[in-house]
């Protein structure tokens, strides 16, 4: 029996491609959560981008928030005891009405198989007014659609993407969140967000959740082990950070945020993001 979603919420991920809302924490946690991200941000304004992949290696707050007992009880439900989470991205927009992120498919650029789950952990609120995620159901089982680039828009996405085909916007469904909630859903389902119109800054951590039995040909990749046992060994280990932006886990960080870069950025006609770093709080574009 599932430990935490209802067997018509699992047999509705798998139909839909995604779950939502579910509580995983009390909404205090969350706003402490929050509020080591701001303090991060305030203390190092020109590494923000940092938090762009796998932030749970250079933060220890981030790699405490991978772990929460009944937010890895959801992915169970899914995908079984043993879990591994192979990135986490920061997703954060403010109150302007210009950030978005324009509809796209995740495979498009991640090679891993047979499953990743995202899991979008709302630290804000996130709802439509705020620009929220939103999915259009079963288009995970469909085909891989084309994508294309662009530069110096307002998209949040490391490539500024979208997907190059016509699609039924109408059929969109609306991931609405409130803090301690997450959505879960396949990162082959066609997924966007618009800008956010509400009044408070809507942030997000994306957390990409795999069964240790996943894989990926080439190259070799890193995850952290956060339940169960890894008996297949089909990516080295994240270390712990024991220090918020350690040499040594900066040094770990780059290393394998570089191989990750490999694939992600794969054909790219920019450099990764989390790589470059900020100047004067301006994100490098181009």
């Amino acid at each position: 029996m599932p430990k935490i979603l209802t067997d018509d919420q699992v047999k509705g991920f798998f139909e839909n491609g995604f779950v939502a809302p579910i509580r995983v924490m009390e909404e205090a946690d969350a706003k402490s959560y929050r509020a080591s991200l701001e303090a991060f941000e305030a203390k190092y304004p020109d590494d923000r981008l940092k938090l762009d992949q796998k932030a749970h290696m250079i933060c220890p707050w981030v790699d405490e928030m991978i772990r929460e007992p009944r937010m890895l009880d959801a992915c169970e439900d899914l995908i079984g005891p043993d879990i591994l989470c192979w990135g986490t991205s920061l997703r954060a927009k403010n109150a302007d009405g210009k950030t978005f992120a324009g509809w796209h498919q995740d495979t498009a650029y991640a090679d891993v198989k047979p499953i990743v789950l995202i899991v979008a952990l709302a630290l804000s609120p996130c709802g439509k007014e705020n620009g929220c995620i939103r999915g259009l159901p079963g288009t995970h089982k469909g085909p891989l659609f084309p994508h294309k680039e662009a530069f110096g828009t307002s998209s949040l996405l490391t490539r500024e993407q979208s997907i190059d085909a016509p699609l039924d916007e109408t059929k969109a469904v609306d991931f609405a969140l409130e803090p301690g909630e997450v959505a879960i859903f396949n990162n082959a389902i066609c997924h966007s967000s618009n800008a956010n119109f509400g009044k408070d800054r809507r942030i997000i951590f994306l957390l990409e959740m795999i069964p240790t039995h996943a894989y990926q040909h080439f190259p070799r990749e890193s995850a952290a082990l956060v339940r169960g046992a890894d008996k297949f060994g089909n990516f080295d280990v994240d270390p712990k950070p024991r220090e918020e932006m350690g040499k040594a886990e900066i040094a770990a960080w780059e290393k394998a945020v570089a191989i990750q870069a490999q694939v992600l950025f794969r054909g790219a006609q920019r450099p990764p993001r989390a790589l470059k770093g900020m100047k004067s709080g301006v994100a490098p574009t181009g």
